[in-house]
C-alpha cells in the first residue's frame, strides 16, 4: 500500500502542508524550519507514498481512522513521512513523525518509525529520544506499543504552556 523513499527538495511544500495538516498552529513547523531539520548534518527525511490510488469508500479497504466523506487519492500520494537526526553524542533523535488522518491505523507510523530506528541503529546509535505532548494520548499509546518509555516531562516545551514528555528507546 505504501512506498519509503527518501526525500527530495520537491517534496517540501507537500510535507509542510502534511504537518500543518497533522498539528496545531504552534506546535507544526514553519516551512523553514522544517527545511531546517531535514537539511541538518546529520538528519534523513523518509516519505511515504502511496503505492496505488487510495478511495475511502473502497470496500476492500479498511475504513478510514476518521473519515467523514469519501476520500479518493493518486499514485504517488504522500501519506506520511518522519525526520530523524543521528546527533553528534551518538543517539537518534525523532524530530517528527507525520501521517496523514486517513493513513493511521494502517501500520503506516510502525513502517515510518521501524525504518527510521534500523538506520538510526545502523549509524551505531545506542538509543532514540523523541518529544511528545503531554496530550496527545494517541503518539504516547503508539510509542509505548514500540517500546519508548517516559524519561521525564519537559515543562512549557510546545508554545511555552504545554509540557512534552521526553521518551527514550534503547537500540
Amino acid at each position: 500500500m505504501f512506498v519509503l523513499r527518501d526525500y527530495q527538495n520537491k517534496d517540501i511544500e507537500k510535507l509542510h502542508r502534511l504537518d500543518q495538516e497533522c498539528f496545531e498552529a504552534g506546535i507544526s513547523y514553519t516551512r523553514a524550519e522544517l527545511t531546517s531539520f531535514i537539511e541538518k548534518r546529520g538528519s534523513f527525511c523518509i516519505v511515504a507514498e502511496l503505492e496505488n490510488e487510495w478511495s475511502s469508500d473502497d470496500p476492500s479497504r479498511p475504513p478510514a481512522s476518521k473519515a467523514k466523506r469519501a476520500v479518493k487519492y493518486e499514485k504517488g500520494t504522500v501519506a506520511g513521512f518522519i525526520v530523524a537526526e543521528r546527533h553528534p553524542k551518538g543517539y537518534g533523535h525523532i524530530i517528527t513523525i507525520d501521517v496523514r488522518d486517513e493513513f493511521r491505523r494502517h501500520q503506516l507510523g510502525s513502517k515510518l518509525l521501524t525504518e527510521a530506528e534500523r538506520r538510526l541503529e545502523k549509524q551505531d546509535s545506542f538509543m532514540v529520544v523523541l518529544e511528545v505532548a503531554v496530550n496527545n494520548v494517541p503518539a504516547i499509546t503508539f510509542y509505548k506499543r514500540h517500546n519508548y518509555h517516559v524519561s521525564r516531562t519537559i515543562p512549557r516545551y510546545y508554545k511555552d504552556e504545554l509540557d512534552a514528555f521526553f521518551m527514550t528507546k534503547r537500540l
